[in-house]
């Protein structure tokens, strides 16, 4: 069985090779020309920037009174075959930190076009379908998410555009909910007519079935109670190709953005993962605000928040500001085994214990560490905090986490269990505790 274990563990890691890839907001600087030339406004528009919300856009979530803040945590079924302290399993959620749950990720069968169990031994055999599920007992709204970047490909196309195929695969996922004990699904479909950021026009009707297939599981899912979401993507040039906004927004209980990854090694040179703010388009207000400007109602935007950072080697290591000249990915951290990103246990860990690491740290973009040829960007808590303001003061349904199994769940770095969780909690729904301090 061990042997068996190991194999499947190496399959897996070649699925899932990097850390973020499968929640890539696909902001990557080679779209940045197309990105700047589909919007007019600068990253540092107003905050205040406001749209209209219909009572029909109320959310059908009854698990928290009106007006609370969402926080959604994903769980990914591969860091279950981590080694010692980065193995992660359901029993190290803490449900005070989540109102949902997102179980990453189910898969679509090619064949049929049917939702599809990935992993049966860590989700059936391992039972950790049923040990996630079990939160709900715990007040905790739990949802199957369907696609993540590694099953992201045109096979969702024929889904998408038939009218036939969709009603098959809506039949097919009331069965899988219901069979699996969900309270909904969760679409992460990187992205329609833009398959892992590839536009293709021939694909372009693939953005009025998207929408068709949100109303129609909609429709669906209602006399059920289920709950519908999405993530989406934060380049506004894939915006324009993959989604009609404001039809998203009218029929799913919330829109997840994918506001990480604006810049990773694919540059060529250092970058901010997720900047705050920014002179260009990629950056998160840019993003939250071109979301509101295209339809969709604020509180019906979930803010994303990376608990990993993008990591990169430098081609001189004296040089190691931003827009420093890269020359590939970060090298692999000691648990998480993925070069070009680093789980922020392994971060903090990293900077609390190597003296040769520097951080440098700006606010309104994030901090970054570098040590010799190595340079990592990456959220702390204080930038996440700044950012839990930033939601409320926009009047966003939430935010959510990218992913459990990356915060510093065991309290290895001296700050506590889940500090960046933590931080996103007392920002957002009034948690009590200490405010805890940068554990870089």
């Amino acid at each position: 069985m061990k042997a068996f274990v190991g194999v499947l563990f190496v399959v897996l890691l070649l699925l899932h090779s990097s850390v973020s890839s499968s929640r890539s907001s696909s902001s990557s600087s080679e779209d940045s020309s197309s990105s700047s030339e589909d919007s007019s406004s600068s990253s540092e528009d107003s905050s205040s920037s406001s749209s209209s919300s219909s009572s029909e856009e109320d959310s059908r979530d009854e698990s928290h009174k009106s007006g609370d803040k969402k926080v959604v945590c994903y769980f990914t079924n591969w860091s279950f075959y981590r080694s010692g302290a980065g193995e992660y399993l359901p029993k190290n959620i803490d449900p005070k930190l989540c109102t949902h749950i997102a179980y990453a990720f189910a898969t679509l069968e090619p064949n049929n076009l049917t939702i599809a169990v990935f992993d049966t031994w860590a989700d059936l055999d391992n039972k950790h379908y049923e040990q996630v599920a079990a939160f709900q007992k715990k007040g905790v709204k739990v949802s199957i998410s369907l696609g993540g970047w590694t099953d992201s490909t045109d096979k969702y196309g024929p889904l998408l555009t038939d009218e036939n195929n969709r009603r098959n695969f809506i039949s097919n996922a009331t069965k899988f909910i219901k069979k699996y004990k969900f309270d909904g699904l969760d679409l992460d479909l990187e992205y329609p007519a833009c398959w892992q950021t590839v536009c293709n026009p021939e694909w372009a009707n693939q953005k009025e079935g998207f929408a068709q297939l949100v109303k129609e599981l909609r429709k669906a899912f209602k006399p059920h109670g289920w709950l519908l979401s999405a993530a989406v993507s934060a380049n506004s040039a894939i915006v324009d190709k993959a989604y009609d906004v404001p039809t998203l927004s009218k029929n799913l209980d919330w829109i997840g953005l994918l506001t990480y990854d604006y810049h990773g090694s694919f540059d060529g040179k250092t970058g901010q993962i997720a900047p705050l703010y920014s002179s260009d388009t990629f950056s998160v207000n840019f993003t939250v605000n071109y979301w509101i400007n295209a339809g969709a109602s604020p509180n019906k935007l979930v803010l994303g928040i990376p608990c990993y950072g993008q990591s990169f080697t430098l081609a001189d290591p004296n040089n190691h500001g931003y827009n420093a000249t890269s020359i590939g990915p970060g090298a692999p951290g000691n648990f998480t085994q993925a070069a070009g990103t680093l789980a922020y246990y392994e971060i903090c860990q990293e900077t609390k214990s190597n003296s040769s690491w520097t951080v440098v740290r700006d606010n309104r973009i994030g901090p970054y560490a570098t040590s010799g040829n190595q340079w990592v960007s990456f959220d702390d808590v204080e930038n996440v905090r700044i950012k839990s303001e930033f939601a409320r003061k926009l009047n966003l349904g939430g935010g959510m986490i990218w992913a459990l199994d990356l915060d510093d769940f065991t309290g290895s770095c001296g700050c506590g269990k889940y500090p960046l969780l933590t931080t996103l909690n007392q920002g957002l729904r009034g948690l009590g505790g200490k405010k805890l301090k940068n554990c870089t």
